[in-house]
Formats: C-alpha cells, structure tokens, sequence
C-alpha cells in the first residue's frame, strides 16, 4: 500500500509568498510537491523543511538528472523567481 505523500511544514507559507510573487502553483503530492509556472515557463518544485532530505525517490530523479528545485526559504523562492524573470 502506498502512503499518502507527507506536505512539508514549510509548504503553505512558501506557496502564499510564490504566489503572492506572480507564481502559479500546481501541487502534485507525489515524488515532488508541484510546479511553479512564470509566464510560459515552468520548474518543478519540493519544499522543504531546513535541513531536510531527498526521500530514495527524490534522489533517484536528481541522479537521471531530472531538474527539480528544492526550495527551504523565501530567499531562495524569490532567487527562482528572478531567475525566471531574466530567462522570461
């Protein structure tokens, strides 16, 4: 049986500040926690919590290369956002 995927406590204050950047948000709940789309550009995300680890999944993708952002901080939710501005 699968488990229900776990959302970070850090999840909700950081998609109301993307959000509140200009970010839409598209919450998946699976291996990654969603998409974050600027305009016609699009990143996968996971938030999490300082300190917090890849699950075996998370690594598996990041190994393939697969481009997820693994986001703790408004800091880093706002170094995204500007990135993407400039790639826009």
């Amino acid at each position: 049986m699968r488990r229900a995927a776990k959302i970070d406590t850090t999840a909700k204050p950081l998609i109301a500040y993307a959000e509140s950047l200009g970010f839409v948000y598209c919450s998946l709940n699976g291996v990654i926690d969603g998409l974050l789309a600027w305009g016609h550009l699009v990143t996968a995300v996971d938030w999490k919590s300082k300190g917090g680890s890849l699950t075996d999944a998370q690594a598996k993708l990041v190994a393939k290369g697969f481009p997820v952002r693994f986001l703790s901080t408004p800091e880093q939710v706002q170094a995204l956002r500007d990135e993407m501005r400039r790639a826009a």
